[in-house]
């Protein structure tokens, strides 16, 4: 139990990147959950942003999964919470439609 924390932000993050990988080798933006709702008029080029915006917010997780192997509470949650806003800010940044 001392490590479930990092566990936990390493299989989250690994599923961001597994979805983000899966989503850029197929490029069909139908797999974007509410997809619908977007007006874009290429598809293919959309969820290749998308799936690269994913893969740069899913690096936040993976960071503070290394962190949380040092066993400092309240770092892992500063890390965590830094980490998140800067790798979205970063992704919303590079995603260029």
């Amino acid at each position: 139990m001392e490590y479930a924390f990092s566990i936990m932000m390493f299989v989250f993050g690994g599923a961001l990147l597994l979805y983000a990988g899966l989503l850029a080798l197929t490029k069909d933006y139908k797999l974007i959950a509410r997809h619908y709702a977007a007006k874009v008029t290429d598809g293919k080029r959309y969820a290749l942003c998308f799936a690269r915006t994913i893969a740069i917010v899913a690096i936040a997780p993976i960071i503070s999964g290394v962190v949380g192997l040092f066993g400092i509470g309240w770092l892992n949650a500063v890390v965590a919470i830094v980490s998140f806003i800067a790798c979205l800010v970063i992704g919303v940044k590079t995603f260029k439609v």
